[in-house]
């Protein structure tokens, strides 16, 4: 605040993909509208981030997660089933190439906690047949005919 009054200051929030595994997010203040953005996005595709598909359109399985007051339940898909969760992870799957994923969110709908937590529940939380394989000393094979119904 000044004498003259509140000082005007816009705030966005941008995510940023490619469609095919990789997307980052990020955040700016500014004055103006435009100059907002694209801080935004030089933040986002400062923070881009690989990310793991099964079949190139899916999660390899179930993930629950939460982020502070924030939880979230994704649930992997059939082919054609489509994105049917919240705007905001909808718009993530999008641009990391996730065509098939439901998910709820529970708790503080807040933009900027949803966000992280489909970034962190996303990158993190997965479980790849590599990983379960070594854990039980198996090969990829067995683990993926077992979990997933095929043999790559």
């Amino acid at each position: 605040m000044t004498t003259a009054g509140k000082i005007p200051s816009m705030y966005a929030l941008v995510v940023v993909g490619n469609g095919s595994g990789i997307a980052g997010y990020g955040e700016g203040k500014d004055d103006e509208v435009a100059r907002a953005v694209r801080k935004a996005t030089n933040r986002a595709m400062r923070n881009l981030t690989a990310f793991d598909r099964y079949d190139d359109r899916t999660i390899y399985h179930d993930i629950d997660h939460k982020f502070h007051a924030t939880k979230i339940q994704f649930r992997s898909r059939p082919p054609g089933f489509g994105n049917r969760c919240n705007h905001y992870i909808h718009e993530i799957c999008s641009c990391i190439g996730i065509l098939d994923i439901s998910a709820k969110v529970w708790g503080s709908r807040n933009p900027m906690n949803v966000i992280k937590a489909t970034f962190e529940a996303l990158g993190s939380k997965q479980k790849l047949p590599e990983d379960i394989a070594r854990g039980r000393g198996k090969r990829v094979v067995d683990v993926q005919h077992t979990y997933y119904g095929a043999s790559e």
